[in-house]
């Protein structure tokens, strides 16, 4: 099948160092001329390097060498910005969103909150050496952290846990999964709307079994590399 021959000589490339790491792409159409194709079959061999980590796409902007993933132990570890500086790695964290609403019935169910508790939600994108990865969410009982509502919008929350609260990452419970990006997601990442996100849900539990924080980070595949020891 051509796409496959398309597919292993742009992964040589890359392999052998010709394609660095962050690298632009030459455009779909520059690419179909080069290889005496249609951008469909093209398209099918980018989507087949994206799927493996090799490539990603950005609306309107095009098709880049993927970077060196960043690697998580989310059973061991819930505070990315100490992993970057933990593997000298860029990053950058912004504030989106902070809010208190009623808690939705899978932060509840995960929590173990009583019906109509009320949580304290931020959302926050985080850059990895410039590229938009991924887009974190925490909840917090309200009830448990009062003080939380009178913080700065661009503070640390995670940080301000283990300072104030005395966060622990070995007391953790995780799920992962799949999920297409929401319209608000696709636009903050740059992404394509629908386009599929790595799901990781950490929950902080206590002695008493019930848990006192809930992150979801929903990452582009390629950028984070689940690494669990």
């Amino acid at each position: 099948m051509q796409y496959l021959t398309i597919k292993d000589a742009i992964e040589e490339q890359i392999e052998s160092g010709m394609l660095e790491a962050g690298q632009k792409l030459p455009s779909e159409r520059i690419l179909a001329e080069a290889f005496s194709t249609t951008r469909i079959t093209l398209r099918e061999a980018l989507n087949y390097l994206a799927l493996s980590g090799k490539v990603y796409k950005e609306e309107r902007r095009g098709w880049f060498v993927s970077k060196k993933a960043l690697a998580f132990n989310p059973l061991a570890e819930i505070d990315l910005s100490l992993v970057c500086k933990q593997k000298n790695r860029a990053y950058s964290i912004k504030t989106l969103d902070s809010k208190r609403l009623l808690a939705p019935k899978m932060v509840a169910d995960t929590l173990k909150l009583a019906p109509f508790s009320y949580v304290l939600m931020y959302s926050r994108l985080i850059m990895l050496e410039g590229r938009k990865v991924a887009i974190q969410y925490l909840y917090l009982p309200e009830l448990l952290f009062p003080s939380l509502k009178k913080i700065d919008y661009d503070s640390d929350v995670i940080e301000l846990l283990k300072e104030h609260y005395g966060l622990e990452n070995h007391n953790l419970s995780l799920k992962l999964g799949v999920v297409p990006a929401t319209e608000f997601e696709s636009d903050i990442l740059n992404i394509s709307s629908g386009s599929m996100l790595l799901d990781i849900q950490q929950s902080a539990i206590n002695n008493d079994k019930k848990g006192y924080l809930l992150q979801v980070i929903r990452c582009c595949h390629d950028a984070i590399e689940i690494k669990i020891d």
